[in-house]
């Protein structure tokens, strides 16, 4: 039996806490969602962040031709490491 190729997709999710001064609550929620200037000055740093987790969203079986585009559109779109090729794939060991 031959093995075959899936794709898992998942979200990483992070607790962030910052400490923000305002007049309102709601205009400290405002700051940390709404800046975006692109100024370096407007960035600021979270007070802690806590790694809450992976969740699985979707999968999907695959063909080697697949995975090669894959590779090709994350290169392109520079979201990816393509330079590894099939080193990205997590070979199962079922003989451990």
């Amino acid at each position: 039996m031959s093995k075959k190729l899936f794709i898992v997709e998942t979200i990483s999710s992070f607790k962030n806490t910052y400490v923000i001064e305002a007049d309102e609550l709601e205009h400290a929620f405002d700051e940390v969602t709404m800046v975006d200037s692109g100024s370096p000055d407007d960035v600021f740093d979270a007070a802690e962040q806590v790694y809450l987790g992976e969740t699985i969203i979707g999968g999907r079986g695959i063909k080697m031709k697949h995975f090669k585009q894959l590779l090709k559109d994350t290169e392109v779109a520079g979201t990816g490491s393509p330079w590894m090729g099939e080193k990205l794939i997590r070979k199962l060991d079922y003989d451990k």
